[in-house]
């Protein structure tokens, strides 16, 4: 008894003040934490350098630079670009010519929260905003800590849910898929079915972003990234950061898949000061880059795509990517404040 009372691993109150007396010794400080449906949810502080983030297990799901003195805007940094340029969907247009009406309001669907840096971009620019997040822990850090703005709609459920009940009745001109991946990603978000789902809710203009963090030279990446484009007729991909220019044995990245719904071909407009929401952040990342062509993806690995009822082959391939996925993480957070935090 008196070890579990005294020991910093319990999720009790004083319990906290005791890990961050460790964890100052490391320039952290522990925020809050929770064991919910989908693991170990903590915010924690990087006092030395000024950034907050949120964990799940063995992952990160985002973070952000606290503001310093004289920071005016609403919308905090974020540390991580990839959230950035999920927000692209806005400048997406087809090379047809064909130009959107910027009068009428937008609807979108955000599957997946995280700490909320896209949705909060969405409700910002006036996009009407739903967002279906299945950890309610998540939801209710990302609130309280990340400061979520409270003019969307939560929905509180499982995606596979929520996609079955609503894939003939609601429909969206855009959709980001961001779910937790590297290595732990729930595969049935993955599959033809659930991804023909949120091809029935979007507009027949609109446009889906689908997040996919791994090693790309793995064949779960393959799998993925195959099924994604038997699904959709029209995608192009790009990576957070450039290749390297030697290939290597790992090729740990996001990659964002931006697809739309119809055939032809499509590209991003301009985007404007008003864009940027006054962040540098959204300057340098927010237009996607580093394209990437998926010939080479696609043919590695096999031909086979994620099905509902054909999920093993994915799965069994889950460990390398995790196993390296840790690797990246333990790389970004030290190894004693993984441990303990």
């Amino acid at each position: 008894m008196h070890s579990i009372v005294f020991s910093s691993y319990t999720l009790l109150p004083h319990s906290n003040n005791i890990l961050n007396g460790t964890l100052q010794d490391f320039g952290y400080s522990l925020v809050a934490r929770q064991e919910s449906n989908t693991g170990y949810i903590s915010v924690l502080d990087n006092v030395k350098d000024g950034f907050r983030v949120m964990r799940c297990d063995h992952s990160l799901l985002g973070g952000e630079w606290l503001p310093q003195p004289g920071y005016e805007h609403n919308l905090r940094e974020p540390v991580y670009a990839i959230f950035v340029m999920l927000e692209a969907v806005r400048l997406a247009q087809p090379d047809s010519g064909v130009q959107e009406d910027q009068g009428i309001p937008k609807n979108a669907l955000v599957v997946g929260l995280g700490i909320g840096t896209t949705p909060a971009a969405l409700v910002a620019h006036g996009v009407r905003t739903t967002v279906v997040e299945i950890d309610p822990v998540v939801h209710d850090f990302a609130t309280r800590f990340f400061r979520l703005p409270s003019n969307h709609t939560p929905v509180i459920q499982d995606a596979v849910v929520f996609v079955n009940q609503n894939r003939y009745k609601a429909r969206y001109d855009y959709i980001i898929h961001d779910v937790f991946t590297g290595g732990a990603e729930p595969i049935d978000l993955f599959t033809v079915e659930f991804l023909q789902g949120l091809k029935d809710m979007l507009d027949e203009q609109g446009i889906v972003a689908i997040n996919y963090a791994g090693d790309l030279q793995l064949q779960s990446a393959s799998m993925v990234i195959r099924t994604v484009l038997s699904v959709f007729p029209s995608c192009r991909l790009f990576r957070e950061d450039a290749a390297a220019v030697e290939l290597s044995e790992t090729d740990f990245t996001n990659l964002v898949m931006f697809c739309r719904k119809t055939a032809g071909s499509f590209g991003f407009r301009k985007p404007t000061r008003a864009d940027f929401l006054g962040s540098q952040a959204r300057q340098h990342h927010l237009l996607p880059q580093y394209e990437v062509d998926p010939t080479y993806l696609i043919t590695r690995h096999g031909e086979d795509v994620v099905r509902k009822n054909k999920t093993h082959e994915l799965a069994q391939t889950q460990m390398e990517s995790a196993l390296g996925h840790w690797k990246v993480m333990r790389s970004v957070v030290p190894d004693t404040v993984w441990e303990k935090w």
